[in-house]
């Protein structure tokens, strides 16, 4: 079976496990980088079991680490333990940094070593609320595993990124655990084990999700663009053929939209991180990973919006050109891009795909605007997002805010002589995978683009708006010529007492008389868990508190008596019959 250039195999049996030591040292011959891993369930703490090979290469000494700083992780390597036991000739020397390890070996043989990595959390299925960076390293529940290359696949530290080699993984599932291995380079049927092998550099393995065991249930979707699999665990506020089908909608317009007539197979994993109103998610190599929270309703607008925020990245900016060389700073210093235009164009094709309508898309363009200009944020530059972008979402979320506005007013400056755009001008753009990593930066050949056709401007609004941190002008007719964009006075959101204390679970920064002091938060509370929607004055935060006597729920609404004056979208009088809303709707 082949999946878009990496060779698969497949156990059929537990049978066949017998023969995987065998198998093994002759597929591990033919490559020059190879993985077996093998999750434990039955240890504690859990963990997975990784023998890593390589060759000599003539060499005496090499140094192996893990990588460090994505997903605002930093700390990897403090999960890594050497196993006991390791091959003859072989000494394992602790880096000074905690992510990289120095090798003794013989200098005319392969070089195998072996170690462990331990899961984030003793039991994620204990229904407590899990901080987003719990999820992007190793989980182990009791019958399911998952984990990212990032965090469990050291690397030759020679080797770098550069290097193109044959990259071996297996993934073997212990005796009487076997269900479904799934993730970037697996398909998810159910097998003992299953091995994966390109030709490439490292990062075809590390950039990836890996997941598998009786615990995962799996539906796949063939689509006339190609084949989906569609993988839940855990419980979920939807059933997973309801997920299933509305996840294939998406996928499917998204595709038809940027002209794919054809796509590899996607895997789309959805994870509970048993929280209420709080969705996250990323996408990695062929795979799209969802944190999903407890919130009832499938279609809800949180939920849709994150389907289609991470699916968008497969083009935005993966197909529009190369990454950038650089810290996640540095990067992130782009995100007006690659997560601003991502949004954008979540919201219009859930509008033009009918999944929308005009009254629902203002909404949510609403929350958007009003959460950009009430942020304390708003006039940060970019250098100073950029140094938090991973610890304080408030300031994160302005690149994205910054990114979706700018992609507005372009879409309509490039609409008045084009009717197709900056839709247009992005198709335009497309290259496939290969040929777009080695193009310039995805943001800077979108640039030259717009200048090309809009002269400076484009440039200046990024130094003024996202480099600088001015207000973006929020004009009236801004969002198109469906809406109207004014101002109203609405509510304050006053959660009444630090946010930050929820990172550390303990109540700081009460105010005074606020809603959350009347309602009998006080400072050094323990927290257990929370029910939170950001900037909503609608619906009412929810505490656990661990107390001397046991557990107590705190409920209250968030607000005290304050407004504020924030943007609003509404729908224009008979645009739903207009034909320059129409037209502006078809994409």
């Amino acid at each position: 079976m082949r999946a878009q250039g990496l060779t698969l195999a497949r156990g059929l049996s537990i049978a066949a496990a017998l023969l995987l030591a065998s198998v093994a040292a002759h597929a591990d011959q033919a490559c020059d980088l190879s993985y077996r891993i093998t999750p434990r369930y039955d240890t504690t703490p859990r963990r997975l079991d990784v023998t890593m090979s390589f060759p000599s290469e003539g060499r005496h000494e090499s140094a192996v680490r893990i990588q460090s700083g994505w997903a605002g992780i930093k700390d990897y390597g403090g999960s890594l333990n050497l196993a006991t036991e390791q091959s003859a000739g072989v000494r394992v020397l602790p880096g000074e940094d905690g992510n990289r390890w120095k090798i003794e070996h013989e200098a005319d043989d392969r070089v195998t070593l072996r170690y462990q990595v331990r899961a984030a959390l003793p039991d994620p299925d204990d229904g407590q609320v899990q901080q987003q960076e719990q999820l992007y390293r190793t989980q182990i529940g009791a019958d399911w595993f998952q984990f990212f290359g990032y965090g469990a696949l050291l690397s030759v530290d020679t080797w770098g990124d550069e290097r193109t080699a044959r990259m071996c993984l297996t993934l073997v599932q212990p005796d009487g655990k076997v269900g479904p291995l799934l993730g970037s380079h697996f398909d998810g049927a159910v097998a003992s084990h299953e091995d994966v092998s390109t030709r490439g550099p490292h990062s075809q393995l590390r950039h990836a999700f890996y997941a598998g065991g009786p615990g995962w249930r799996v539906i796949e979707r063939r689509l006339a663009t190609g084949p989906v699999v569609i993988a839940s665990r855990g419980k979920q506020p939807t059933e997973d053929a309801r997920f299933a089908e509305q996840v294939a909608r998406l996928l499917d317009a998204h595709r038809r939209f940027w002209g794919d007539a054809s796509a590899p197979r996607q895997t789309v994993a959805r994870t509970p991180n048993h929280s209420a109103g709080n969705n996250g998610g990323t996408l990695v190599a062929q795979a799209a990973v969802l944190h999903v929270s407890q919130d009832p309703a499938t279609s809800s607008d949180s939920f849709e919006f994150l389907i289609g925020h991470e699916n968008l990245h497969l083009w935005i900016p993966n197909r529009l050109g190369g990454t950038i060389n650089g810290s996640a700073e540095q990067v992130a210093r782009h995100y007006w891009l690659s997560e601003g235009f991502t949004d954008y164009y979540t919201h219009r094709l859930l509008l033009s795909g009918g999944l929308w309508s005009l009254d629902r898309y203002a909404d949510q363009v609403t929350q958007m605007l009003r959460g950009y200009w009430r942020s304390p944020a708003r006039n940060a530059t970019a250098e100073n997002i950029a140094g938090r972008f991973f610890s304080d979402r408030n300031a994160g979320r302005q690149m994205y805010a910054r990114g979706e506005l700018l992609a507005m007013d372009w879409d309509r400056e490039l609409r008045r002589t084009d009717p197709a755009g900056l839709d247009g001008l992005l198709r335009g753009l497309l290259l496939d995978t290969e040929r777009a990593a080695k193009a310039p930066p995805a943001h800077e050949r979108v640039m030259q683009a717009l200048t090309a056709t809009l002269g400076a401007r484009p440039r200046e609004q990024v130094k003024a708006y996202v480099v600088e941190g001015r207000n973006v002008e929020l004009d009236e007719g801004l969002a198109g010529p469906c809406f109207q964009l004014g101002w109203s006075d609405v509510p304050r959101w006053v959660p009444g007492f630090d946010m930050n204390a929820l990172a550390k679970r303990v109540a700081t920064g009460v105010v005074p008389d606020g809603p959350a002091y009347r309602a009998g938060l006080r400072d050094g509370m323990t927290l257990q868990g929370w029910s939170i929607y950001g900037d909503n004055t609608d619906k009412d935060i929810t505490l656990q508190l661990k107390t001397a006597d046991g557990a107590k729920e705190l409920r209250y609404r968030p607000v005290d008596g304050s407004t504020d004056r924030l943007p609003m979208l509404t729908v224009r009088a008979g645009a739903a019959g207009d034909a320059s809303c129409q037209a502006w709707m078809r994409r």
